[in-house]
This record gives C-alpha cells, sequence and structure tokens, in this order.
C-alpha cells in the first residue's frame, strides 16, 4: 500500500549575543571538526569504533548527532540527528494481537530529522517531524559544541521570518487554501454572518477554505482577496495561513500571515520503506532550496 507524508521545512540564522549586538556566526570550522572525527571512526572495524557519536541530554531523554556529510556539488552539510525515545512501538497484522517490540536496556526507538547548513550564506534548514527533534534540541547540541570549541556562548537559532508575507499574499494568481483562526468580535461576527444571530459561549472559531487536489483547481479571486482585506490586519485573528501559486507554473507555496515563518513542504510518497530516507530527504531539501533557474528559498531569503 502506498504511503504519503507531509513534510515540512524552517530556515534559522546561527547567531551569538554580544555587547555589540547579534552577530551572524559561521558554523563551518566547528562542524568540519565534527565531520572529520565521525569519518575517522565510521573508517575503523566496527570492534574498534567505541563511543565515538556525540550523545547529550534533550528534555531527559537522549538525543544524538547519527551522522554528518557534505555534498561535494554544493558545499552543503547534512547533519542527521536522532531522538532516541523510550517508548516501545507494537507491532501487528490487520487481524492480529498486537505485540510490543523487545528491546534491551539500551536501546531505543531512534526518531530522525535532517538539517541542511550552507555555509556560504549561513543558512540552516530545519526539517520538521512529530515525535522528533525540533530547532529547540538541534540549537543545544549547536551550544554545546560551540562552548566545546571555546568558540562562544551566547548562541541562538533565530528563525528567518518572511517580511513580505502580506504583499506576497495579495500577489497570489491561484489562492488554494485558507486556515484562519479568529476570536474576539471578530469571531461573534463570523459566527452572526453564518447564524443569522448572535451565539453566545464561543471564544473562538478555526475555519478552511480549501480546493480539491486537482492541480488546475483554485478558488476564486473576489473570494480570496475579500478573505484577505477582511482578515489580514485584524488583531483578532490568530493563525491565518495560506496556500497559493504566484504564477500559472510556479510551486504552491505556503504564507504565514501572523507569525510570518518562512515555510516550506513537500510530501514524500513511498511503496515499501516503513520510514523516510535520510538520504532522499535531503536531497529533496536541497532541490526546494536552490530549486532552478526561477531561483529557490535561497535567492527569496537573500531578496528579504
Amino acid at each position: 500500500m502506498a504511503k504519503a507524508k507531509k513534510v515540512g521545512f524552517n530556515f534559522f540564522k546561527p547567531y551569538i549575543r554580544t555587547d555589540k549586538g547579534d552577530e551572524i556566526i559561521n558554523l563551518k570550522p566547528v562542524l568540519d571538526l565534527v565531520k572529520e572525527k565521525y569519518e575517522v571512526e565510521k573508517g575503523k572495524p566496527d570492534e574498534t569504533k567505541g563511543e565515538w557519536k556525540y550523545v547529550y541530554d534533550y528534555k531527559g531523554e537522549p538525543a544524538r548527532l547519527s551522522d554528518i556529510t557534505v555534498d561535494p556539488g554544493n558545499g552543503f552539510y547534512h547533519l542527521i540527528f536522532e531522538r532516541l525515545d523510550y517508548v516501545v512501538p507494537k507491532y501487528t497484522t490487520l487481524h492480529g494481537d498486537s505485540k510490543a517490540i523487545e528491546l534491551e536496556d539500551d536501546e531505543y526507538i531512534g526518531r530522525e530529522v535532517s538539517v541542511l547548513y550552507d555555509p556560504e550564506n549561513h543558512i540552516l534548514m530545519i526539517q520538521r517531524n512529530k515525535d522528533s527533534l525540533g530547532p529547540a534540541g538541534i540549537e543545544i547540541f549547536l551550544r554545546t559544541l560551540l562552548i566545546k570549541s571555546e568558540t562562544v556562548k551566547n548562541f541562538e537559532l533565530v528563525i528567518i521570518t518572511d517580511s513580505t508575507a502580506k504583499k506576497r499574499a495579495f500577489n497570489q494568481t491561484a489562492y488554494r487554501k485558507f486556515q484562519l483562526k479568529i476570536t474576539g468580535a471578530a469571531a461573534d461576527g463570523l459566527v452572526e454572518k453564518l447564524r443569522g444571530r448572535k451565539v453566545e459561549g464561543i471564544d473562538s472559531v478555526e475555519i478552511t477554505f480549501s480546493t480539491s487536489s486537482k492541480k488546475q483547481d483554485k478558488l476564486e479571486d473576489d473570494f480570496s482577496k475579500s478573505i484577505l482585506e477582511e482578515y489580514v490586519e485584524n488583531n483578532d485573528v490568530q493563525k491565518f495561513k495560506i496556500r497559493a501559486r504566484q504564477e500559472e507554473d510556479s510551486i504552491i507555496e505556503p504564507i504565514d500571515l501572523i507569525d510570518h515563518k518562512l515555510l516550506a513542504y513537500t510530501v514524500f510518497r513511498f511503496d515499501k520503506d516503513r520510514s523516510l530516507n535520510p538520504v532522499s530527504v535531503f536531497e529533496e531539501m536541497t532541490r526546494i532550496y536552490t530549486l532552478d533557474e526561477r531561483g529557490g528559498f535561497i535567492n527569496k531569503i537573500k531578496r528579504m
């Protein structure tokens, strides 16, 4: 049975906090040291490797840098992190009994997540995956490395925001999806439009307008623009995300009109594998980041 998994990505820049202000830090020197160590250990026979991977604590559970490589074609670093879960999953057939996977005391279920690091532009593209290590856990690992190398202490990963979000939202040619969470007077007003009267006890309303999955389908333009005009500057709106296409041949992009986080996502489809292959994930991340002659997220970030 074919499976599909929607995977999202956020973008970050590595900063250090100093008395003179925030400064971008180049992670390449410290990552090269780690990469060299991993390459040396991976080249040894299994019986002589020992405990060589970087393992650290995150929220009371072990996490580790599973692997680090560099793409020789573009120089992007691929970091694979694993959150080592204590929760043991079960396996079964469609009509069989469920059985827990048996693990030894020092065995865990690894949940992987990939990170692309562009050393030239100092940008990290981080895969978002439920139950995997998130940006906060990756930030802790990088800060630990930098402290050990006596490089810096006040380190943070700062999410890249889309300063052009509102302007771009109005310049789309095909709107595919609107997701809103509305509170206060705006929520009361929406309910009154739907029901023809006020309804007591409502704190918030979440509503989604969406087309079918057919490529050519889109929401009516006048309707889409009216939703934007009514809610984009409304302080009662807590969530406002859209998916739209700017040109006829361009990809459908998500735009966050509240947090303005720069977002990217893709859908992986696989027939045989039970989990995502991090090599395939990194290849897709590289494609999204660089894209083609139209420019990828790297060029979008440079224009901001």
